[in-house]
């Protein structure tokens, strides 16, 4: 089966419709069930009043016979000729001693139910169907007070012709009224509901215009400040976001084949050079040895974007198992120590907390090495690096800490990013540039993060919190 899928303007006017639909006709059923009641009881009280009236003017049986004119009775008792109304009186027998008719019936069969209930004292009102126009008829007993016992029934009744007349307009009125505040609210809502939703549709028009080369475009919210100025407000700074996210993304094609066009460049310098003429076997070794070089830079690139690729589509997992930190600590100062060496730099292990910690001890390994490795990168000659380990609220923190050429303070959010220089006139490093990115995935992946504090040209301090 199709699904008929309607704009949300009529949806909203459908609903509109449909719940005022309801409640009118709840309401107006109410009205004229509560009106008909109403109007009923009291046609019930008159009719009834005035059978009460007649009944007490009687005294017995035998003061029915002498009815000779029964509507000049009636006039002097009641005042005045009762008009629309049927009034009969009975013996016990059911045989009518005297009646008064001033509707348009010749006849008015009392049913036996009714006479048997009048007989037993119960006052009985019913609706005669059966005659044209339909009557409204109270039976009262009149009761013998030597006795005790029913010695008449008077039968007063009146026409509904007023009453279905009037029940028939309000009906009529009902049927009009209903169906054309339904149409005018449907209208009306329509017309509310285009209104309303005329900004979402500026709204996606705008956003249909943009794209990855107009990112510098916006939705104008003009002065409102209702929900729809915020939905826009909502897309406006989600554009923000994919203009930096593209920036990021563009930057890091660029920066990439930067990091793979150089050796390659290196690597098609090199090979050229040795093809232009023979040489001995020393030299052809040295190129090779060069060429190696540039091909395990590359390797370490593509392993590394590897890494970070498994990692952002949650595919690496972690090798979880209890991790010595304090060997593990002082095994990367004694790797790095080597490189440090070669700069005359000074690796100085500070006090170290004997604890262990939940994680994967090769990644937690490449993260504190690519740490000391980048605060060795960017130290000067003859300069020296801390090392401390400590337990703060809770968390084991490592602090890496040089008196190198220091951060610039813009610069520090950005440290982390894939393949970002702050100095853009620095000569170009080994390694892959994507070390201080994997240590950030990696204190993340443990439920930790890693602190960045600089102050150029003092030096750098680097801080690495992990849960216990």
């Amino acid at each position: 089966m199709k699904t008929v899928n309607l704009p949300i303007k009529w949806k909203l006017t459908l609903w509109y419709g449909l719940i005022l639909a309801s409640i009118l006709v709840v309401f107006s059923s109410g009205v004229y069930v509560y009106f008909r009641n109403s109007l009923q009881k009291s046609i019930d009280a008159k009719i009834k009043s005035l059978g009460e009236v007649i009944s007490s003017s009687i005294t017995d049986t035998r003061s029915v016979s002498v009815f000779g004119n029964f509507e000049r009775y009636l006039e002097n008792v009641l005042g005045k000729k009762p008009k629309g109304k049927f009034i009969q009186i009975m013996d016990r027998t059911g045989r009518i001693g005297a009646r008064m008719n001033d509707i348009e019936t010749e006849t008015l069969p009392s049913s036996f139910g009714t006479l048997e209930r009048a007989l037993k004292g119960e006052i009985v009102y019913e609706t005669i169907e059966r005659v044209q126009p339909r009557l409204r008829m109270v039976t009262i007993p009149i009761m013998d007070m030597d006795n005790k016992k029913v010695s008449s029934i008077i039968q007063v009744g009146t026409s509904l012709e007023d009453f279905d007349e009037t029940m028939k307009k309000l009906l009529i009125i009902m049927i009009i009224s209903i169906p054309t505040s339904i149409s005018v609210t449907i209208i009306c809502g329509y017309f509310l509901a285009k209104k309303a939703l005329k900004p979402v549709d500026q709204i996606r028009r705008a956003a249909v215009k943009i794209s990855s080369r107009n990112l510098d475009e916006r939705i104008d919210v003009g002065g409102r400040r209702d929900e729809l100025s915020r939905l826009a407000q909502t897309f406006n700074e989600m554009i923000s976001r994919l203009k930096d996210s593209f920036q990021r993304i563009n930057q890091f094609s660029i920066d990439v084949s930067h990091e793979l066009k150089t050796p390659l460049t290196i690597l098609k310098g090199e090979t050229e050079v040795a093809l232009r003429k023979d040489r001995d076997n020393e030299n052809y070794k040295s190129i090779l040895s060069s060429n190696l070089e540039e091909i395990d830079r590359m390797s370490k690139i593509i392993d590394d974007l590897l890494l970070l690729s498994k990692a952002d589509l949650k595919e690496m997992k972690l090798n979880v198992e209890d991790v010595a930190l304090r060997d593990l600590i002082a095994d990367v100062c004694v790797d790095m120590k080597i490189f440090a060496d070669n700069k005359d730099i000074v690796l100085d292990v500070k006090e170290l907390e004997d604890v262990k910690l939940k994680g994967d001890e090769l990644k937690l390994r490449r993260m504190l090495w690519n740490i000391v490795e980048n605060g060795i990168k960017y130290t000067r000659k003859g300069g020296k690096i801390e090392i401390m380990s400590y337990i703060n609220n809770g968390f084991i923190c490592i602090d890496v800490k040089d008196n190198g050429i220091g951060i610039p303070e813009n610069d520090i959010k950005y440290i982390f990013d894939r393949f970002y220089r702050g100095d853009k006139s620095r000569k170009r490093e080994s390694g892959s540039g994507l070390g201080l990115s994997i240590s950030k995935w990696i204190a993340e992946a443990h439920q930790g993060i890693i602190e960045v504090k600089s102050k150029p040209p003092e030096g750098s301090l680097f801080t690495i919190k992990l849960p216990m």
